[in-house]
């Protein structure tokens, strides 16, 4: 007889694997822990989810979803290209490495040792550069479009996204820089730098 699955049990077990990722990281984090957390045997977590790859995305989709919609409204009132792209660059790369005791550290270290057989879904990268293409094009007058639409610029954020969380997990110093946020939006802007020349 097939099982029957509740609802709750689900929740519990997602809930005890975000406790145990966020202190332990994706890496220390077992199925039997996430099962004992959750007040379950371990083959039962197997009749919600088929493996761990499987319980943090299923954590991580409406938690980066959410943050990008936080993005959103705060975005909503800004009206200058420079202060739009400020704020989506340090979003990506100053806020978002170290919330919630650097969650997002956890699809790094999941990808970085996932098997073909795990259910890797790309298709999340692919949605976050839709969403990083969407407002840096909002932000941009229509002149600057070129230098995004059709680009691997957006896939480029997202790498160095990436690259900003690990180095919040590896080298904890290493963060991005407000003079490197600025550099970014002049350059996307054709602003001129400050310091060139002797001028700006």
């Amino acid at each position: 007889m097939a099982q029957v699955k509740k609802e709750h049990v689900r929740i519990a077990i997602l809930e005890s694997a975000f406790r145990l990722f966020t202190a332990h990281g994706y890496a220390g984090t077992t199925l039997p822990m996430i099962a004992k957390g959750a007040e379950v045997s371990p083959p039962n977590v197997y009749s919600y989810f088929s493996s761990k790859l499987q319980i943090l995305y299923a954590i991580f989709d409406p938690w980066i979803r959410t943050q990008f919609e936080k993005l959103d409204e705060e975005l909503r009132p800004l009206r200058s290209p420079e202060r739009r792209l400020r704020r989506i660059f340090s979003m990506l790369w100053q806020d978002l490495p170290g919330l919630e005791q650097g969650f997002a550290n956890n699809v790094i270290q999941a990808i970085s040792t996932a098997t073909p057989d795990e259910e890797y879904r790309p298709h999340l990268i692919a949605w976050m550069e839709e969403q990083i293409e969407r407002m840096l094009l909002d932000a941009l007058p229509p002149e600057r479009h070129p230098l995004v639409r059709g680009t691997e610029l957006p896939h480029l954020i997202v790498m160095a996204t990436d690259g900003y969380i690990m180095y919040r997990h590896t080298v904890p110093d290493r963060q991005c820089s407000d003079r490197t946020i600025d550099a970014w939006c002049r350059m996307l802007t054709g602003k001129p730098v400050k310091g060139a020349s002797g001028k700006a």
